[in-house]
């Protein structure tokens, strides 16, 4: 048994015969051969007959090619630094090698891959080696390989064919290389160990590519025209569980070079004559990478400048213990950086460094170093020295990222994933269909940290244990704001205030009623009679046109008991209009404080001398689901304010831009929603239920390695103190947005065990959490803060600019100086005349004497 890819993009299936028959036989995969074959050979014809312009006009009048370009281009728009060519050639080739990556894919040398989760956290089958299992057949690729065909005649024609085990061989769909798979012989080695012996016995060793080293590499299939042998049940239904046993965990562990001491020296070689290659490099890809087209890297002049810089920056060589960190900590970052996170780019750029070329790495370290990179994207901003040597090189490609608040944030940040990964949790957490699936997709990044926030708000008398003050109950709080132009669907919020808010609605009623009776009976008895006292019943539910007295006063008194320890209910505002009351008096200034000492719970007071208002000392519980438009934000959060802490206390989501579409037309009677509206309404009341510690331990050690990942990339990045700030409470987030959905979906587990422990499917959760509000808070707050930074790097400048002599002199002294060096410095006439100068510094505790006539500092500035 075999398995492969409908295209690269997707989970592996298991391969019959009769599909492999379809796929090779369907018109449209021949379509896709004939034309990438032919016109790899036009553009070596045009090239050679040096009339490569006409080509190039010939191609971009095509329909196909137009058709093409237009999806190519408009996935550029959503990427901050576009990868498509500028010029019509340069598109041109790579339309043609594009063209081969449509092609589903085989993978012989596995059996099956065990379940595991793609970068977006979706489960499924996925291509990846550390999940494969052998299935014992080996695969030599030959690459460029001249007079295949009759190559393969003479093959067919030896007397020992069937001893070599082969049960299958086409050409590629390039039309220029061949594909042999065969029986592995375990006394061989391994797959590449096979590949290389297979290869050596058909006479194409010195063709034979090391990519087939990792057992998860696929194979484009050919048309059934350029199949020239193949044994169908061999193919389909062999497999030797001896060979599984013997290399499959080292596959597993991702150990797929030779073992052979021949092919590793082989290896070696060609290493060496990598390093030695200049102008164009091919890309070999990774056990994790996607196949990727046969294609050469070329740079353009800025480039070819960015290598001539780094080039002069790290000289011709370094320090053999050095280089292996180097690459890993810091170059592959910068070019994977320089290249959009391009790792075919990246590898090709690291090896025109001449401090690359004069190294010794393992085979594929270079390679592994940069698609880890690129897999990783550590770097949000240029480095402080990258960016030096990028303005060296007269490069400046933040220069269009200048006024990036004027860019939709659809184009900047990944929604696209962000829904995807969202919608694959439809089936797994109770709910999230029912929230999202009635409002366009751009809304849904909102949705999901809204609706978590009102359903956390039910069970705000829930609580768990927080890294950052382990001995301190941390509770449910949310400050959610959804900034949106008009009309962009900021009334989705009232539609889950309605359902997911219920319960506290209706106790709201009830308060509202009962005192309005009291306060209509207090009124008619008049002004010297006995006054009933106000009814214990407190509104949870705050506008913004509420007094503060009835504020705190429902905040001071709403409390419940739960595990041994008194517990203030959180208060309640659910504006969709915020715009409207930002500025009014009584409104949001007068509580502004009160929002800040919410996220943590902290303490206010209240304390006046008339009768109505309550006197007491409390904790601020308060949380808030708003929308409003990008302009209010800017009046909230603003360089005046960024200083006081607001912004990072929010999750500040963009609901993205209107996209031209109707809302589908719908009966009534054939719409879903009143189901799911009930659905949501019943889960409200049950949440309203909850009480007591959330079992999330797992998912907080989880957020604290995340966060200090996120750290130590701050401190890579020149300590980059704004980034380390948005990074510090974004683990809040992640974790109070994930745990109402997290624990509905182990509400029966709970109710039976009375407990329950998260899994990975969670942990998924959290990261999509995190990844949103990190990457949120970096696209409304990040320049702020850098503003501010830097800000106070200059104002410390000018500060010590303006210090005054004295000051300067102590700057001016060593570490450890003499009364004579004292006296120079100080312009003293002799060692005496500075004596009074130097006891009154040892009093001061700036210096110390260390023996006669010396001194040591103790401090480095005065």
């Amino acid at each position: 048994m075999i398995v492969f890819q409908p295209n690269i993009n997707q989970p592996t299936q298991e391969l019959v015969a009769e599909a492999l028959k379809a796929m090779m036989e369907h018109p449209a995969n021949i379509e896709l051969v004939d034309n990438y074959r032919k016109m790899k050979r036009q553009m070596a014809e045009a090239e050679a007959r040096q009339t490569v312009e006409d080509f190039v006009k010939e191609v971009v009048a095509y329909d196909d090619y137009k058709r093409w370009l237009a999806s190519e281009l408009k996935k550029d728009e959503r990427r901050t630094k576009k990868r498509m060519p500028g010029s019509d050639l340069e598109r041109v080739k790579l339309y043609i090698t594009q063209k081969k990556s449509s092609l589903p894919a085989i993978i012989p040398t596995i059996t099956h891959f065990a379940e595991s989760k793609d970068r977006w956290g979706r489960i499924g089958l996925w291509r990846v080696q550390q999940y494969g299992y052998l299935s014992g057949l080996a695969v030599v690729d030959g690459d460029h390989v001249p007079n295949v065909e009759e190559r393969v005649s003479e093959w067919l024609q030896r007397e020992d064919f069937k001893d070599l085990g082969i049960v299958c061989i086409f050409i590629t769909p390039s039309g220029e290389g061949v594909k042999v798979i065969f029986i592995a012989h375990e006394d061989w080695g391994n797959l590449q160990d096979n590949a290389y012996t297979m290869a050596e016995k058909l006479g194409i060793l010195e063709y034979a590519d090391g990519q087939t080293k990792n057992s998860d590499h696929a194979h484009f299939i050919p048309k059934m025209d350029d199949v020239k042998y193949i044994d169908w049940e061999e193919l389909f239904n062999y497999q030797n569980p001896a060979y599984e046993e013997k290399y499959g965990e080292a596959y597993r562990r991702g150990e797929s070079e030779p073992t052979i001491p021949r092919w590793q020296e082989l290896e070696r070689q060609r290493k060496e004559a990598r390093k030695q290659t200049a102008g164009t490099v091919t890309a070999q890809p990774t056990a994790a990478a996607a196949p990727q087209a046969e294609t050469s890297v070329e740079f353009s002049e800025e480039d070819e400048a960015f290598i001539k810089v780094l080039n002069e920056h790290y000289g011709p060589s370094l320090p053999p213990h050095t280089k292996h960190d180097t690459m890993q900590t810091e170059t592959s970052h910068w070019l994977c950086y320089f290249n959009d996170n391009d790792p075919q780019k990246a590898i090709a750029m690291a090896y025109r460094l001449d401090w690359v070329k004069n190294w010794n790495p393992n085979p594929g370290e270079v390679e592994d170093l940069c698609q880890s990179a690129a897999k990783k994207k550590l770097l949000t901003r240029y480095p402080k020295a990258l960016k030096e040597l990028m303005d060296k090189a007269g490069i400046n490609l933040e220069q269009s990222m200048a006024d990036t608040k004027n860019i939709s944030p659809l184009a900047i940040l990944p929604f696209d994933r962000w829904c995807d990964t969202i919608e694959s949790f439809f089936d797994v957490y109770p709910c999230l269909r029912e929230v999202c699936e009635p409002h366009p997709r751009r809304l849904w990044p909102f949705l999901l940290f809204a609706s978590a926030a009102m359903m956390g708000t039910c069970m705000d008398l829930c609580y768990y244990y927080f890294y950052a003050n382990e001995s301190e109950r941390t509770r449910l709080n949310y400050i959610i704001w959804g900034v949106g132009d008009p009309t962009s669907g900021k009334h989705s919020l009232e539609r889950l205030m309605n359902l997911l808010l219920a319960p506290i609605i209706a106790e709201s009623e009830i308060a509202d009623d009962s005192t309005n009776t009291w306060k209509s009976e207090t009124d008619a008895k008049g002004a010297n009679k006995e006054k009933d006292l106000r009814p214990e019943i407190f509104n949870r539910m705050f506008g913004y046109r509420s007094s503060n007295s009835e504020f705190i006063r429902s905040m001071i008194s709403c409390k419940e008991e739960v595990d041994g320890e008194m517990m203030g209910r959180h208060m309640v505002t659910c504006s969709s209009e915020k715009d409207l009351e930002i500025g009014r008096s009584g409104s949001w200034i007068s509580k502004s404080n009160m929002v800040l000492l919410s996220f943590h719970g902290e303490y206010d007071d209240q304390h006046y001398a008339n009768k109505q208002s309550v006197s007491g000392r409390y904790r601020v519980f308060w949380n808030m689901m708003e929308t409003f438009t990008p302009p209010t934000l800017k009046l909230i959060v603003n360089e005046r304010s960024v200083n006081s802490g607001l912004d990072t206390r929010t999750a500040t989501i963009p609901m993205g831009e209107d996209d031209f579409k109707m809302i589908p037309l719908r009966r009534k009677e054939d719409s879903k929603t009143a189901e799911y509206n009930e659905t949501l309404k019943q889960w409200a009341y049950r949440l309203d239920q909850r009480r007591g510690e959330l079992p999330i331990w797992p998912l907080v050690e989880h957020v604290h390695k995340w966060c200090d990942d996120r750290r130590a990339i701050a401190e890579f990045n020149d300590r980059d103190k704004a980034d380390w700030l948005l990074v510090k409470r974004v683990p809040y987030y992640g974790l109070n947005i994930s745990a109402p959905y997290i624990d509905m979906r182990h509400w029966e587990e709970r109710e039976n065990t009375g407990t329950y422990t998260p899994d990975d499917v969670d942990c998924s959760l959290v990261d999509l959490v995190l990844d949103i509000q990190y990457r949120t808070q970096h696209y409304w707050y990040y320049d702020l803060h850098r503003m501010y930074y830097d800000n106070q790097l200059r104002d410390a400048a000018q500060q010590r600019r303006r210090t005054n002599k004295f000051v300067e002199c102590f700057r001016q002294l060593p570490e450890e100086f003499t009364t004579e060096v004292f006296a120079q410095t100080f312009g003293y006439a002799n060692n005496r005349s500075g004596q009074k100068t130097l006891e009154r510094l040892q009093k001061d505790k700036a210096i110390e004497r260390t023996m006669r006539g010396k001194y040591k500092k103790l401090v480095s500035e005065l």
